[in-house]
């Protein structure tokens, strides 16, 4: 079963590509350049929203392509709010063992703050 891409990894993931292909590097260019060195499999899962990135990768990213980390990251406004209330509700279910409805006032308490 494939997993789900999440919306702000596969916006991190566009604009890394975006901004890659606009310094006309390839995969393997940028993938080499990072230290360590990474495949052009790992950037180009990266590029798809499949793998996650840690800040310090992010940052090399950045400096790589000449870019402000800013300009990788996703506006807040593209993170759908409805989204991530529903994630968030899904996790108080589950990890918590509340009710839905009791996530759901938590969740609701919690924008209104």
């Amino acid at each position: 079963m494939a997993t789900q891409i999440e919306p702000f990894y596969a916006e991190v993931g566009r604009r890394i590509r975006d901004h890659r292909n606009k310094a006309g590097m390839t995969q393997e260019d940028l993938g080499r350049q990072l230290s360590p060195p990474t495949t052009r499999v790992s950037v180009a899962n990266i590029e798809g929203g499949h793998q996650r990135i840690l800040s310090h990768t992010l940052v090399q990213l950045a400096a790589v392509l000449n870019v402000e980390v800013t300009d990788i990251l996703p506006p807040k406004a593209a993170q759908p709010a409805a989204n991530s209330n529903a994630r968030i509700t899904d996790e108080l279910v589950s990890k918590l063992g509340l009710s839905v409805s009791a996530a759901k006032k938590l969740v609701g308490k919690s924008k209104t703050n």
